[in-house]
């Protein structure tokens, strides 16, 4: 090779090095030193357990990291952002004054501000809604004013406040956006244990994702859940990695034992699910395996309702009517959410 052209290929791969280099510095140079986490890659970890381990999103994390896939390996040191804020507990919700305008009515209101109208008549018991004059105030206390994302009341009876959209990511495809709102944290969740079953299995399928929530929550049929960002609605694991275009029924001989148990078990870990719903028949071929990989009976009460039956109310996975053909989980009520049961 010509010693000037060697010489500029070395110019060129020094210069992209130190751009490189640059890039990601001005990037870590944005945020508070005192805010950054610095982990090191172990053995058995992928890049969705770590995100589960500090609560962050996959996106988030890739970006912190100029990383343009989710592969890493053993030994990697990663930035992480904390999350200084997630043990402060909920936020009280934000006064706020609303001018009436021509036209407006307690319902329209309610509506714009994603409340109820029972509770705008109990924060203005003193203004007649039949009589509003423009110019009146209307005062409202919106939870999430400042941009926290929370699940308000029940599962089926609830509110979604900052709801965030689920998006298609490593293993999961999203059937419908409009359907798959869920708080910050709950979207953060299922993204990373999708990275991480995708990670460990790179030919698995994607799971499809249905429903969450609607932006702002409230009933979404044809569920009674639903309603505040915290439930979700997804395929199984086919076996033999078989793509699935939408719900399918499932049987033992279909039912991938294994990347199903994986899923489930990584995030139960989490400490961050209430509930599980799987037909009482797939949990005995999950109860199979579990036994057949070195989980005893009594490892096995704290996840699985069966064998005890369908209607005992024990373990975090249990039976519901319809749920042979997808699982459904609840995640349980997080620090910021309010009125959350």
């Amino acid at each position: 090779m010509n010693w000037k052209r060697a010489l500029s290929l070395c110019v060129l791969v020094i210069c992209s090095t130190t751009m490189t280099t640059v890039a990601v510095a001005e990037e870590v140079d944005e945020l508070d030193e005192s805010e950054i986490t610095y982990h090191q890659v172990g053995e058995d970890e992928t890049l969705g357990l770590i995100a589960l381990q500090y609560r962050v999103g996959i996106a988030e994390l890739k970006g912190w990291n100029q990383l343009d896939s989710i592969d890493v390996e053993p030994g990697m040191e990663l930035i992480v952002k904390s999350d200084e804020e997630i043990d402060d507990g909920p936020s009280e919700p934000l006064p706020v004054v609303h001018i009436v305008r021509s036209g407006d009515t307690f319902e329209g209101i309610a509506r714009q501000y994603g409340v109820r109208i029972s509770q705008v008549r109990s924060w203005n018991s003193n203004v007649n809604p039949r009589r509003l004059q423009i110019g009146q105030q209307v005062r409202l206390h919106i939870p999430g004013a400042n941009g926290d994302s929370i699940s308000w009341g029940r599962a089926n009876g609830g509110q979604l406040y900052n709801g965030v959209a689920m998006e298609d990511g490593p293993g999961l495809r999203v059937r419908n956006q409009a359907r798959a709102y869920g708080t910050q944290r709950v979207v953060n969740m299922l993204s990373a244990a999708g990275a991480d079953l995708k990670a460990r299995w790179p030919d698995a399928p994607e799971l499809v994702v249905g429903s969450l929530s609607l932006r702002r929550g409230g009933a979404l049929r044809p569920h009674r859940s639903h309603q505040s960002g915290r439930d979700v609605d997804i395929t199984y694991y086919h076996r033999g990695n078989v793509e699935l275009p939408d719900f399918r029924d499932m049987s033992a001989e279909t039912f991938d034992a294994v990347k199903n148990w994986h899923f489930f078990k990584t995030l139960i870990d989490t400490g961050e699910v209430q509930f599980i719903f799987v037909d009482y028949e797939l949990q005995r071929v999950l109860h199979e395996y579990a036994l057949s990989i070195g989980y005893t009976e009594e490892d096995l009460t704290e996840y699985l309702q069966y064998p005890r039956g369908r209607r005992v109310p024990e373990g975090v996975i249990r039976h519901a009517r319809g749920h042979r053909n997808h699982f459904h989980i609840r995640f349980t009520c997080g620090p910021k959410d309010q009125n959350c049961r």
